[in-house]
């Protein structure tokens, strides 16, 4: 077994030593994830992967070296939501440097762009074109295409478009041996025809390295399909409902998705905007004082005939089940405001950063941990009312703690449901209460069958595999094939 110093002079002659650190501060840095506080796993190194204006780079020799002498390899996703936590500790690839948006084809309507190329980027690109991602992002420059991918990343238009790696229709991926195979549309590139469909005549593949948290491969590119977009064509509505008309929300959100009038829908309680309020970012007689649920929703329409009848289905479902609208929130956090902050006019709802919804949260708290999984709308009101109960029990359901939810609802008729709690990191007993309360979301989730997205899947207990029965079996044998040394973010695909 090699030394940390060997592995670190041999990455060094792979790489170059610019890009090699085994410091404590930059390992501690690299580290966070969303959860920070809960789960503090560092690497042992740190490896950034540049590419070259030819599109080489390293990832093929560092993915050798790590696999002969059996080294844990994560790659870094960004902002981080456990798939940036080095388990078990080893390299962790600060993907960064693979960032350039290689083709986008306006007439196929697809884009190609490096593993480690900002969602932010490859929208600047296809806007040039008159293009958007139906599934756009609200992450600011910072979160990169392989880790959405990966964990099953969302964004605005996840109502209609579901998750991006929905909109996946081909990958190169580094395998754990250095070989690169490709995958889906990018298995016909080279050919005159190039890229232009999912389906090749061989069996799909591309599902095993979607939402696979990098433990079957490295993502190198991507295409993804596009779709004609403008700005224009968005247009911003809240709605409010008070706490005791949950049921009628999740009501109209399954008529509203069944019916396939909205481009998106974002569930959202008053917790998320209680300091918002408090800064005097909204005008708080504008937004009604037993509004608790507010439900920020986008139309997509190409001209007034299509907004006039998707606008009158929309104010008919919502306001019949006692919806008031808001017109506050939707200028300011989905409107004018923010495009204003966001690139060419198209809004950027950034979770971070100085106008960051989640910085004004902390400028009064801590730092925050979001757990994240996906359910059936029919079971809203239900799991909300628990995890209410859970936050009250632990101490949590207060302005201090800012315990919100923050989701989205989906095409299948399910809900990608984030629960919030601000902390102080630094205070054991904080901490004490924050794991506490996680337990009680596992407990309850884990045993009616959640649909697990973040924190990392190996942090939810045995139950969230086992429950998939021989077909976690099959996931270990294919995960053995290709990874026998279980080098690829090991722990956080398969147990042991």
């Amino acid at each position: 077994m090699l030394s940390l110093e060997e592995i670190v002079a041999a990455l060094k002659e792979i790489v170059g030593p610019r890009f090699v650190s085994a410091n404590p501060v930059d390992r501690i840095n690299y580290q966070h994830t969303l959860a920070y506080g809960a789960f503090r796993s560092l690497p042992d190194v740190v490896v950034r992967v540049e590419s070259g204006d030819d599109g080489r780079h390293p990832l093929c020799e560092i993915l050798r070296f790590a696999n002969e002498h059996r080294i844990p390899v994560v790659a870094k996703g960004g902002v981080g939501m456990g798939i940036s936590s080095p388990l078990k500790g080893g390299i962790l690839l600060d993907m960064l440097g693979m960032d350039k948006v290689l083709a986008v084809n306006p007439a196929l309507q697809y884009v190609i762009a490096e593993g480690g190329a900002s969602v932010y980027s490859i929208h600047y690109a296809l806007r040039e074109h008159g293009l958007m991602l139906p599934n756009y992002g609200s992450y600011g420059p910072a979160v990169i295409i392989g880790a959405m991918v990966n964990k099953g990343g969302v964004g605005y238009g996840m109502t209609r478009y579901g998750y991006i790696a929905d909109l996946v229709i081909g990958l190169e991926v580094v395998l754990p041996d250095g070989r690169v195979v490709r995958l889906g549309a990018l298995a016909n590139d080279g050919t005159e025809f190039g890229p232009f469909q999912k389906w090749i005549h061989l069996p799909d593949l591309l599902g095993l390295f979607t939402l696979a948290a990098g433990s079957l491969g490295i993502i190198s590119k991507v295409c993804l399909r596009a779709i004609e977009g403008r700005r224009e064509w968005l247009h911003d509505y809240c709605y409010s409902f008070r706490r005791d008309q949950l049921e009628q929300v999740q009501e109209a959100l399954l008529r509203l998705v069944k019916g396939e009038v909205v481009f998106d829908i974002h569930f959202t309680d008053r917790w998320q905007y209680h300091w918002p309020m408090e800064e005097g970012l909204y005008d708080e007689a504008k937004i009604p004082a037993d509004g608790w649920f507010f439900l920020k929703t986008v139309l997509f329409a190409r001209d007034s005939e299509e907004l006039a009848y998707k606008e009158r289905r929309m104010k008919t479902i919502y306001e019949e089940r006692g919806g008031i609208e808001v017109a506050e929130i939707a200028d300011k956090a989905m409107g004018a405001e923010a495009q204003r902050r966001g690139l060419h006019g198209w809004p950027d709802y950034h979770i971070m950063g100085p106008d960051g919804w989640c910085s004004t949260v902390v400028r009064h708290t801590g730092m925050f941990a979001v757990t994240s999984k996906m359910y059936p709308l029919t079971f809203l009101k239900e799991m909300y009312d628990l995890d209410e109960a859970a936050k009250r029990e632990c101490g949590l359901w207060d302005a201090e703690h800012s315990p919100q939810h923050d989701s989205y609802v989906t095409r299948d008729l399910a809900i990608k449901e984030e629960y919030f709690v601000f902390y102080n990191p630094y205070d054991e007993q904080d901490v004490a209460k924050l794991r506490r309360w996680m337990g009680k979301v596992h407990e309850f989730c884990n045993k009616k069958g959640v649909i697990w997205t973040a924190p990392t899947l190996a942090t939810k207990g045995p139950f969230p595999f086992e429950r998939l029965g021989n077909l976690y079996d099959l996931i270990k044998e294919i995960k053995y094939l290709i990874d026998p040394n279980n080098i690829l973010n090991p722990g956080a695909l398969a147990q042991g």
